[in-house]
């Protein structure tokens, strides 16, 4: 297959102009940070992942807050802050639950801390990306299927032991 030169041009550019955009912000230099209309305009994941907010508050306050944790208990704690990817929810279940661990997760405990939050106006998911939540688990509130995986992959299939 032929590699058009155009196309494969562009993505190197707009890889470059993030990443320079990333510099210049954590540099402090105030907007604009490009000469580029579209990237002035709309915003773009970094180029690197673990430099978007979300990625660092995921290594900060779940993966490395200071508190040790069984492997298995962090594999959960990631998959399940992942689902919803967002940080204002992690912290509604850490003050409503306490520790995050597998211990302490009760899919019926959960499901009621998060309708709680969600019959508050509180906004359970990230929009930066759409976490796909069928039926499957027979349950009509998005939250309480991903519970339900959650407690499938984790207290069922024991899926932390079969990865570790």
């Amino acid at each position: 297959m032929q590699k058009r030169q155009a196309v494969y041009d562009l993505y190197w550019y707009f890889a470059y102009e993030r990443q320079n955009i990333f510099w210049k912000k954590l540099k402090g230099q105030k907007a604009p940070w490009t000469k580029d209309p579209i990237l002035q305009t709309y915003k773009f994941c970094n180029s690197y992942r673990v430099n978007d907010r979300v990625s660092q508050y995921l290594l900060k306050h779940v993966i490395y807050n200071g508190k040790p944790y069984a492997a298995e208990d962090m594999i959960f704690r990631i998959v399940l802050f992942k689902l919803f990817n967002k940080e204002t929810t992690w912290e509604y279940l850490v003050e409503q639950i306490g520790d995050i661990t597998l211990q302490t997760f009760d899919r019926k405990t959960y499901s009621k801390v998060l309708e709680t939050a969600r019959t508050n106006g509180v906004k359970l998911y990230n929009d930066a990306y759409i976490s796909c939540a069928t039926k499957a688990f027979g349950y009509e509130r998005k939250h309480d299927n991903h519970l339900a995986l959650l407690d499938k992959m984790f207290k069922q299939d024991k899926l932390a032991i079969k990865i570790l």
